[in-house]
């Protein structure tokens, strides 16, 4: 897409509504440390992947293809 092609009026960029968002800046994001499974592999946890706990409202972190929040056991994101 070029400058010529992008005009105040154009409709063809439509918002999905499952966008990603961020956080504000207002909104706390809690660390929720790592699951047990990966602090007995690895301890520091450098590498280990973010997990999003609406429920904890946090991430936290694995190696593994773990779906369980190791703070409150919610498997549904």
């Amino acid at each position: 897409m070029t400058d010529s092609d992008h005009t105040e009026n154009d409709k063809t960029v439509i918002p999905m509504p499952f966008s990603r968002r961020y956080p504000t800046s207002s909104q706390k994001v809690k660390d929720l440390g790592l699951s047990d499974l990966s602090r007995q592999v690895e301890p520091s946890g450098r590498g280990a992947k973010g997990h999003w706990c609406s429920r904890c409202r946090g991430i936290w972190y694995s190696y593994f293809l773990e779906a369980e929040c190791p703070r409150c056991g919610n498997r549904h994101g």
